[in-house]
């Protein structure tokens, strides 16, 4: 499989039979195959996750499906879509599963997670591998929160990595927000001490792709250094072995 970074939270994930696209923001995107089915998923209504233009961006595939958190719902009843294009979107709560055909036998198996933030996290099953796009599912602990705020966001978000404990997870896009000050890595060291996974990929990161070579540095395992995917600048890709 071939992983590019789109920008900011937005990656693509290419496979010999389809295609992947998360939260797409803005950012030149690759050309492939219009004949491969096409996935686009967004996992919250945030303009930094869910940008309408995906509509036009990716019309062009003969086969589209548009997977989207169902905060974004009254946002696309407003954009008054042609009928096929409203056809081919998929609306997913919390704790929701999607099965969409992908060619032949292949199936893709779509599950939702909750966030602490907006939206839903998605856990996407193909082929036996398992890819996880957090959306804004992150330890978000700001320096003014109160003790009590800072608890509850703990254990949100604790809640929700913990059922991915048991599934060998091959990509995770996880936050790595610099804004946060030093509770910057929160999140993403919770993840990696609790789930197993072969690549990780920051993301949310506003460019600020010091914050990476920053935290891969603080990690003083070398295998946990080479999960950690270094992102250093718009359109980055990567083979990955499947």
């Amino acid at each position: 499989m071939k992983v590019t970074y789109i920008q900011h939270s937005g990656f693509a994930v290419e496979w010999e039979e389809c295609v992947w696209v998360f939260d797409y923001y803005k950012g030149a995107v690759p050309e492939w195959d219009k004949r491969k089915p096409l996935f686009v998923f967004a996992s919250h209504v945030h303009e930094d996750h869910f940008n309408p233009e995906i509509f036009n961006l990716f019309s062009e595939y003969e086969q589209v499906s548009y997977i989207l958190s169902s905060d974004i719902r009254r946002k696309v009843i407003k954009l008054s879509l042609p009928d096929d294009t409203a056809a081919k979107i998929k609306f997913l709560k919390v704790d929701e599963e999607l099965n969409l055909p992908v060619s032949g036998e292949l199936r893709l198996e779509v599950g939702t997670f909750d966030s602490t933030d907006c939206g839903v996290s998605f856990l996407v099953k193909y082929k036996g591998h398992y890819v996880f796009h957090a959306g804004d599912l992150n330890c978000w602990i700001w320096d003014e929160d109160t003790k009590a705020d800072r608890n509850n966001m703990i254990s949100r978000f604790e809640s929700e990595i913990d059922k991915l404990e048991n599934i060998p997870v091959d990509l995770a896009f996880l936050p790595l927000d610099p804004r946060l000050g030093d509770n910057y890595d929160m999140g993403i060291r919770y993840f990696m001490e609790h789930v197993k996974c072969r690549a990780i990929f920051p993301m949310h990161l506003w460019e600020r792709y010091d914050t990476v070579k920053r935290f891969r540095d603080s990690l003083k395992d070398e295998r946990e250094k080479e999960e950690i995917i270094d992102i250093s600048c718009l359109g980055q890709d990567w083979e990955i072995k499947d």
